[in-house]
């Protein structure tokens, strides 16, 4: 992982600075000089419609993020206010952190925690965009999991700051990658996926913290999942950490209690669709606590014509994707070691996906199926198994600038497959 220092200011974060309300501007509390001692923004200056063309391309002799502080923004005493108004909304929260008592000291964690300095700049900036709920959410169940884990009050703190942080990567990508309505295609998707390495990076240069490695290879690995199919390292199995894991899963479950219409199924078929892919404790757990928090919940009703259909459809093309990788098998022998060992991992990754689809039984189903609860698990299984395979296609884009040039257009034309699952 290459190291960064941050004193080129970046474009994005600087344009998000920007847009901060003027009750909620930062303020520098000393010179902002570049490498050579020139003054480029005096103390005390606010960020305003100057700054960009000012700091372009120019080096500082310090990150612009530490020279930054906010008066009016206290995030210690607006995220146990938020965090309360979350969990007033959440049975799923609500069961998996307990009792009265008990939902009292996980939230009181967060008044313990450092938010200063560029940590309470990202937060500012969060919050002004609308996505410091999804990042509480993420902490409050990232802080159960924890505590029903047994992990030590350090540990809950440590992994509460790597979640309120996992995405500050993301406010320094282009934020028309972000916010895109389409399902990103592969080479969107590179801009993207380096986000946990830019928030690793972030954190260990500018968070201030006393022992910040922990936090940061929580951020690092967020993404990444036990089998290897996660990004942006595909780490697998004992290279990864607790801490991690627990994160990537919080923000997995956040995502999907998200997702309209939901499901309760939804959470149990996405965990163990593909076993192997997450850690049998942690996901025990949470599916422990989604039956609790459903139990009475009137589920609503499929209201997507034609499910069945749908999944007929699913199952020709996923027959189509496997005359592919067949086609592209017998191409293999004059494929060089690197790009056969990418065709034979991504064959690997698709079979495995194949027989945990065909494992649910949802393509037996008749056509004139009318049970809703079959209907709301056929409608979970289509959804979680294209989000694989297009995932499978992602993992493949990003692999194939380390193949020779003649190899990699069928892969590309391979991947581009996969997405239109």
């Amino acid at each position: 992982m290459r190291d960064h220092d941050f004193t080129t200011v970046n474009p994005h974060w600087l344009g998000r600075l920007l847009a901060l309300p003027e009750d909620c501007k930062p303020v520098l509390t000393e010179d902002a000089l570049d490498r050579e001692g020139l003054l480029l923004l005096p103390a005390g200056s606010s960020p305003d419609a100057s700054w960009p063309e000012r700091l372009r391309e120019r080096r500082l002799r310090q990150p612009l993020e530490k020279l930054l502080k906010i008066d009016e923004f206290e995030p210690r005493l607006l995220l146990p206010q938020r965090s309360r108004q979350l969990l007033q909304d959440s049975r799923f929260l609500q069961a998996l952190l307990g009792h009265a008592d008990e939902c009292a000291t996980s939230v009181a964690i967060l008044k313990m925690l450092p938010l200063r300095g560029a940590i309470a700049i990202w937060l500012a900036i969060m919050h002004q965009q609308g996505e410091l709920d999804h990042a509480l959410r993420v902490c409050l169940l990232a802080i159960g999991l924890a505590r029903h884990l047994n992990l030590s009050a350090l540990e809950q703190q440590q992994l509460a700051i790597a979640a309120l942080m996992h995405d500050i990567g993301e406010l320094y990508i282009d934020p028309s990658y972000l916010a895109a309505q389409h399902t990103l295609q592969p080479e969107e998707w590179r801009h993207v996926v380096n986000h946990p390495v830019l928030g690793c990076q972030l954190l260990l240069a500018l968070g201030d913290l006393q022992t910040p490695r922990p936090v940061a290879m929580a951020i690092l690995q967020h993404h990444e999942r036990l089998d290897g199919s996660g990004y942006p390292l595909s780490a697998q199995g004992d290279k990864l950490n607790q801490g991690g894991q627990i994160l990537m899963l919080a923000d997995t479950i956040c995502q999907l209690l998200g997702r309209q219409p939901f499901f309760p199924q939804r959470i149990d078929i996405a965990l163990k669709i593909l076993p192997g892919e997450f850690d049998y404790d942690i996901v025990s757990t949470l599916c422990r606590i989604n039956r609790l928090s459903s139990k009475s919940l009137q589920a609503p009703a499929v209201d997507v014509p034609d499910l069945s259909k749908q999944m007929q459809a699913l199952l020709q093309q996923i027959g189509r994707l496997t005359q592919r990788f067949w086609a592209m098998t017998e191409l293999g022998i004059g494929m060089s070691p690197p790009a056969r060992k990418l065709l034979d991992g991504s064959m690997q990754r698709f079979n495995t996906i194949q027989r945990a689809i065909s494992s649910t039984g949802a393509g037996e189903l008749p056509h004139d199926q009318k049970d809703d609860e079959l209907m709301r698990e056929l409608w979970c299984v289509i959804g979680e198994t294209r989000w694989r395979l297009r995932n499978l296609a992602r993992q493949l884009a990003l692999r194939v600038d380390k193949l020779y040039a003649h190899e990699q257009a069928p892969f590309m034309a391979l991947a581009n497959a996969l997405m239109e699952v």
